[in-house]
């Protein structure tokens, strides 16, 4: 029920003071970054018998859309797993575009406390954690944050392609329609 209806923001790897736990329990909508970060939502997609979809979109504290991406693949995953992979692709790819402050932020609460606790473990899972773990240095700051799946809309949007092709798909600025629908009814919705 935590993944349906909460939400908050967790601090890890940060190398000053900031941002300190929110706790959400009703949809509010997507809500802005701080000031000086950006804010990356990732969601996973497993369709079953035909492969899994990862959408990601990093917003700016205006909520305008500064990249996304959906990645269609023929792979079979535990939805956690595939859940950590899309964290792990968007942390590669806030780093290549030099961000120094971002939220990371999915409704898959099994990986956010799994990045929160960083215990160390052998299986796949625990793998892509370590990796996600050891980019955190490349960053000034690095929050891991959980929002209710209502809130998540622009990731999931991402995540369920149609049509389904498989490859990897990078936007800059503007999303394919359907996601840039939920990104117009994000904005309605900011405080």
């Amino acid at each position: 029920m935590e993944e349906i209806e909460g939400g908050g923001y967790v601090r890890l790897g940060s190398r000053e003071q900031g941002i300190v736990g929110r706790k959400e329990s009703a949809r509010k909508g997507w809500v802005a970054p701080p000031e000086g970060y950006v804010k990356i939502n990732v969601d996973a997609g497993v369709q079953e018998g035909m492969g899994l979809g990862l959408g990601m979109v990093c917003r700016d504290r205006r909520g305008q859309v500064l990249w996304g991406a959906t990645f269609v693949l023929e792979q079979l995953w535990e939805s956690h797993i595939a859940e950590a992979v899309a964290v792990l692709e968007r942390v590669k790819e806030a780093r290549r575009r030099g961000h120094a402050k971002i939220i990371v932020e999915s409704d898959c609460l099994q990986v956010v406390e799994a990045l929160r606790k960083s215990c160390p473990g052998r299986s796949i899972f625990d793998l892509v954690l370590d990796d996600i773990l050891s980019l955190r240095f490349s960053f000034n700051s690095i929050v891991w944050s959980f929002t209710s799946r209502l809130d998540n809309g622009v990731g999931h949007a991402l995540a369920h392609p149609f049509p389904r092709i498989v490859g990897k798909f990078m936007w800059s600025e503007d999303l394919p329609l359907i996601a840039n629908d939920v990104v117009c009814s994000d904005l309605l919705l900011m405080q």
